[in-house]
């Protein structure tokens, strides 16, 4: 039963507090009625104006990150192509040091080959000169030999004065000079 009682106190009151709220609301808009709706009114064109920048600053900053992204992209282009430039630079000069050290490999093994085969060549002339010469050598030394015992002999028969003996190996001296010129 107290709580009826203190429903029926409170219907009472809660009117009663709807009744002054509605009076202190009217009160309210007599005293700040302009100045509440100049202040919504600023506050409704501050809001506005805000968005509007907003706006301005969100258009502006995506036109500059497009912008830059264009750039990037085109210097980013720019930088493979360079890159492929170079590349290819370098594989065209590579494929030509390829081509040379396999030309020069090749020179090498042909003038080796060349030398080798000129070395054969002159050590094979070389044998046949000095076995030429020593034959010739040898054929000369026994023909001076044959004719000194000839001239010996001759000598000790003819019983040949010592003038004629030097005059005749003086004669030969001489030729041996000469057939060795």
């Amino acid at each position: 039963m107290s709580n009826k009682k203190n429903n029926d106190k409170t219907q009472p009151d809660s009117a009663h507090s709807s009744h002054e709220i509605s009076e202190l609301d009217r009160l309210r808009q007599i005293v700040f009625g302009d100045a509440q709706q100049q202040l919504i009114k600023q506050l409704a064109t501050l809001r506005s104006d805000m968005e509007q920048a907003l706006n301005a600053q969100d258009k502006k900053f995506s036109l500059r990150l497009d912008k830059m992204q264009e750039d990037i992209t085109h210097q980013l282009d720019e930088l493979d192509k360079r890159i492929h430039f170079v590349d290819k630079m370098h594989e065209d000069i590579e494929s030509t040091i390829q081509k040379e050290h396999a030309s020069l490999a090749s020179e090498h093994e042909m003038f080796a080959a060349a030398t080798q085969q000129d070395f054969k060549s002159i050590e094979q002339t070389l044998d046949n000169e000095s076995t030429s010469l020593s034959s010739t050598f040898n054929e000369q030394l026994e023909q001076l030999k044959n004719h000194l015992e000839e001239v010996s002999k001759e000598l000790s028969s003819s019983k040949t004065d010592r003038k004629t003996l030097a005059k005749l190996l003086a004669t030969m001296a001489t030729n041996l000079e000469d057939d060795q010129l």
